[in-house]
């Protein structure tokens, strides 16, 4: 690989952390929204159990939790969390990458010197 083809590399690995911090932003934005709806609808669901149907304290959380609607949006939670956290690792996989290149074109530039 020549010197040339390993400052593109960075440089397409630069671009691809740019876009990445575009997009980071977005999937955080989506996972507090993911978070706010979850706990809303879970507040909600135990004040419902709390205050209509007397239930028992100790198995409030449980019964809000089991509920169809909210296990979905605690789903939807964590999916979107799952995606944001595997979406960091692939920008520091790219940070990686571009100190290999970085480290890959000093070698060179060491190896051109000695000959």
């Amino acid at each position: 690989m020549t010197p040339i083809e390993i400052m593109e590399k960075i440089g397409a690995c630069q671009r691809g952390l740019t876009k990445g911090n575009i997009e980071l932003k977005a999937l955080g934005v989506k996972k507090a929204r993911a978070e706010h709806d979850y706990r809303i609808a879970l507040r909600k669901e135990i004040l419902r159990l709390r205050q209509l149907e007397n239930q028992p304290a100790t198995i409030i959380n449980d019964l809000a939790k089991g509920k169809e609607d909210i296990a979905k949006l605690r789903l939807e939670r964590d999916i979107v969390e799952t995606n944001y956290s595997v979406y960091i690792e692939s920008m520091r996989n790219l940070r990686l990458e571009i100190e290999a290149y970085r480290s890959f074109l000093t070698w060179e530039r060491v190896e051109l010197k000695n000959t």
